[in-house]
């Protein structure tokens, strides 16, 4: 019988706050961690932003080095992804530069980690340095060139390495690679060659999910209609249980004053059974994690973050920042108000 680790078990499912726990009380009992037990909690560290308790786990793998050699690629991999996830990229391009082995895993991280934190023109030198350095690019690779042309707004460079993938780097494009480039052109208005191009694709993926939900955003965004009924309308086949599809036409449709359109779309969820997502966000501080989810009020402190946000606020006002209000929204479900 073969016992997985279950740390590792625990960080691939999700259960990142196992793992941390698990990590701990592994140290509390002198168990001595593998180079896989660090590969694993910098994972847990890095999917929940955990910068604090990650550099703790850095150092301890610095200490544990001098006892053994633990610096091999995965954990350098490791540290670049959990520096690059938690938003300080810097120090994941230092740890790049002194990784003395690198692979494919190295590239597509550095490249991922600077297209996610806004960096898109670092990411395309990283990945021109990567083929100057002869590894191969894989279908990772390209998700991290194209999300950095995404954010860098770079659409031709986009169609331009969507053309190159399968024909120069034996890469054959998948939805998701679609995906991001219909994200990009529908950012810069493009449409109607954000259709061609669905249109052009192999048939699974003219009807992926990824795809039509780069359509329906992109309508969202320029006010397009008649696209994003045809969108939502292939996503409700696709996956009729996401509530954000349905919700995102019902505020279009709100949008362009069509609010028997939008009530309409409101009830066909109630009438499915299905509730939208209550959004929900996190800080760590003090290697104490603070969540929050819409509307909250159970926070201890939230009377002074209320305060501190409303501050913050008025600042962006004084340096002439205008809150974009062209967009009307529909009311909650749970704030019993008819439309009709």
């Amino acid at each position: 019988m073969i016992l997985v680790h279950p740390l590792k078990g625990f960080s691939q499912n999700g259960r990142y706050g196992e793992a941390l726990d698990l990590f701990q009380q592994m140290l509390e009992e002198g168990v001595r961690p593998s180079a896989q037990t660090f590969v694993s909690v910098l994972g847990a560290c890095a999917d929940e932003a955990l910068i604090e308790r990650g550099k703790q786990i850095h150092c301890q793998i610095i200490r544990s080095s001098n006892s053994g050699n633990l610096f091999n690629v995965y954990i350098f991999n490791a540290l670049i992804d959990m520096y690059g996830k938690c938003g300080d990229q810097k120090s994941a391009e230092i740890l790049f530069e002194m990784s003395p082995t690198r692979d494919v895993v190295s590239w597509n991280t550095l490249i991922t980690g600077f297209a996610q934190n806004g960096h898109g023109k670092e990411s395309l030198s990283a990945f021109t340095r990567m083929i100057e350095a002869k590894a191969e690019p894989n279908h990772v690779t390209f998700l991290g060139v194209l999300s950095a042309c995404s954010h860098a707004g770079l659409d031709d460079k986009g169609l331009e390495l969507l053309n190159l993938m399968e024909r120069q780097y034996g890469v054959k494009p998948r939805p998701d690679h679609y995906a991001l480039l219909i994200d990009l052109l529908g950012r810069k208005n493009r449409l109607k060659e954000a259709i061609d191009l669905i249109e052009k694709a192999p048939s699974g993926i003219r009807n992926h999910i990824a795809v039509w939900g780069a359509v329906l955003g992109a309508c969202r965004v320029h006010g397009n209609l008649d696209l994003a009924v045809r969108a939502a309308e292939t996503l409700f086949e696709l996956e009729p249980e996401n509530t954000a599809r349905y919700v995102m036409l019902s505020n279009i449709y709100a949008a362009f004053g069509r609010w028997g359109d939008a009530n309409r779309i409101r009830k066909l969820m109630k009438e499915r059974g299905l509730k939208k997502r209550v959004a929900c966000s996190w800080i760590e501080l003090r290697n104490v994690r603070h969540e929050f989810v819409a509307k909250d009020k159970l926070h201890p402190q939230i009377a002074e973050i209320y305060e501190v946000s409303n501050k913050l606020v008025d600042h962006l006002k004084d340096a002439g920042y205008h809150p974009y209000t062209d967009y009307p929204f529909l009311p909650d479900e749970d704030d019993d108000f008819d439309l009709s």
